[in-house]
């Protein structure tokens, strides 16, 4: 993406309780990654979240639905701090060292790490290193739902009974960067179909696909999951709740027999309307893995 004249730098403070799913908020109303800031005053119970937005005429809209979100968010947590924000400029020149600073390397499983393209990491003998490019599409490993689904696949990979069968064809469902695409290569998977409907998520995915020498396996495509043609050994979706619920009766179709669907980007509390609709759909559910308030479902394969 051409980098605009000028970038607005939008801080919201709150609750370190509510860090995550103002970050959520912000990728969906914004199109845009956000990151929390390391600070002194986090001990006395308040998280800094950074995102920036471009200075250009879908700004005011943007930052008023933003804001009308996370105070409706936060009108269920009344005893948490109010959210404050703060806005900067930043012109051009400074935004790409202003967004760099705030990414390293990062471990999202036991053996994977992500690897920010202007940083070095050397791995060690059992790490894989995934080169990627924060801030071009959602994923990047470092929100919850993400980190989820990385460990439900590493431990799917894990069990010698599942690997051989799960791995041979695996669907990525809104692949956003392709992390879970890229992923799913280091746990040995032979094909790999990453779809999305953003033509930037797209292109964002192929990029990371080619800059970490994937492409005999990866397969990038802009389309829906109405557009695909099944079987799949594995799925992944990581989407949110109003996007998983009506997909229930299309994974059924594409999910070979015995096959595990991965899905995650609902929070706790909605887990359990999910793991209903999907058992009606019979979807046979596996495994439930939590993380703060966040879910990652594993269903599909016999327990």
């Amino acid at each position: 993406m051409t980098n605009p004249l000028s970038w607005i730098e939008v801080c919201l403070t709150v609750s370190p309780q509510l860090c995550e799913a103002c970050s959520s908020i912000i990728f969906e109303e914004a199109g845009q990654g956000s990151f929390t800031e390391d600070r002194p005053d986090e001990v006395q119970g308040s998280s800094r979240l950074k995102a920036y937005l471009p200075k250009d005429e879908s700004f005011r809209n943007n930052l008023l639905k933003l804001k009308k979100r996370i105070s409706s968010l936060h009108a269920y947590f009344p005893d948490f701090p109010p959210p404050a924000w703060d806005l900067r400029l930043i012109f051009e020149e400074n935004w790409q060292e202003s967004f760099k600073q705030f990414f390293k390397p990062l471990r999202v499983c036991s053996k994977i790490i992500v690897c920010p393209t202007w940083e070095t990491y050397e791995p060690k003998a059992d790490e894989t290193v995934l080169r990627l490019d924060p801030g071009q599409a959602f994923g990047t490993g470092g929100h919850v739902s993400t980190r989820l689904c990385l460990k439900a696949m590493e431990s799917l990979a894990e069990d010698p009974g599942l690997r051989d069968f799960l791995f041979p064809r695996v669907l990525d469902v809104g692949t956003g960067s392709g992390i879970l695409a890229l992923a799913a290569v280091c746990f040995q998977a032979r094909s790999v179909l990453a779809i999305d409907n953003d033509p930037l998520a797209v292109t964002s995915a192929r990029d990371h696909v080619k800059l970490n020498k994937m492409e005999n396996r990866i397969q990038v495509e802009l389309a829906t999951l109405e557009t695909v043609i099944g079987p799949f050994s594995l799925i992944l979706a990581n989407l949110t709740l109003n996007d998983l619920i009506p997909m229930a009766g299309i994974f059924k179709k594409l999910l070979s027999p015995g096959g595990a669907l991965v899905v995650s980007g609902v929070l706790e509390s909605q887990a359990g309307s999910l793991i209903r609709i999907f058992t009606r759909a019979k979807i046979p559910f596996r495994r439930l893995i939590l993380e703060e308030e966040w879910a990652c479902i594993i269903f599909g394969v016999n327990p």
